[in-house]
Formats: structure tokens, sequence, C-alpha cells
């Protein structure tokens, strides 16, 4: 042994004073920032493609409802036919015009995922257009990057 400490230290406790551990600060932070556009992009591309399946959802759930409104006015007119007390038929009637109330809710809701699945897109793709060309220069660099505030333009 040559008479020097040895150190060990966590990665948020490198010295950042010192040559070595400036330099695995920076590293960690070049690291940090190429992390968080990846996993902005991401999160923009699974948050519109989920917005999607919800919509597929909503209107799955809306043809069901549509369905089964259908079914309770069959089923009302064959009461009818039945002499079933009026009070009953028109009770059923009343509950699938609820169904068919809520149809254009849901429609509506379904259309409005589908504009936000496709602004999440867009904001992915705007973000990879404004800034992936700079994150693939950061990764690609011949030299040690420079503090990120250095690039930041916010």
């Amino acid at each position: 042994m040559s008479g020097r400490d040895i150190r060990v230290y966590a990665v948020d406790q490198i010295p950042v004073d010192g040559e070595t551990g400036g330099f695995l600060a920076k590293a960690g932070e070049v690291i940090s920032e190429a992390v968080k556009y990846a996993v902005v992009v991401g999160q923009l591309t699974l948050a519109g493609a989920k917005l999607a399946m919800l919509s597929d959802t909503v209107r799955s759930t809306y043809r069901y409802i549509e369905r089964c409104s259908r079914g309770v006015d069959r089923l009302a007119e064959q009461m009818a036919h039945l002499k079933v007390d009026v009070d009953t038929v028109a009770e059923h009637h009343d509950a699938a015009a609820v169904m068919r109330g809520c149809l254009a809710d849901a429609e509506a809701m379904a259309n409005t995922i589908d504009e936000m699945s496709i602004d999440f897109g867009q904001a992915a793709a705007d973000h990879q257009a404004e800034y992936g060309s700079v994150a693939e220069a950061a990764d690609n660099m011949p030299v040690q990057m420079a503090e990120a505030e250095f690039y930041s333009n916010r």
C-alpha cells in the first residue's frame, strides 16, 4: 500500500473540488439530463397511447350501453303486449331514455380523449424535434459536456 488514504463515496457524496470528483459529478449531470429527455419523450408517447386505448374503451362501453337501451325498449314493448301495467312499461322506456341520454356525453368524452391523445403524441414529436438533435449531439460529443445550465434556454 502506498500510504495514501483510500475512500469510498456514494455517488452523491463525491467531492466536486477534486479533478476526478468534478468529472464524475459533471458526467452524472449529463446522464441525468439525457435521462430526463428520454423520460419526457417516453412519458408523452406512453400517455398518448394510453389515452387512445381509453378512448377505445369509452366507445366500446358506449356501444354496450346503446345495445342495452335497445334491449330495454324491446322488453318494454313485450311487456306492453303482455298487458303489463302502463307505469312499469313507462319506467322501462324511461330507463332506456336515460341510457341513450348518456351516449352523447360518452361520445363527446371519447372525442376529447382522442384529441388529447393526438396532442400528447404531437408534444412528444415536438419535443424530439426541438431537443432531439441536442440530445444526440450531447451523447456523441468527443469532449466533456459543459454544465447543463450552459445549454438551458428556459
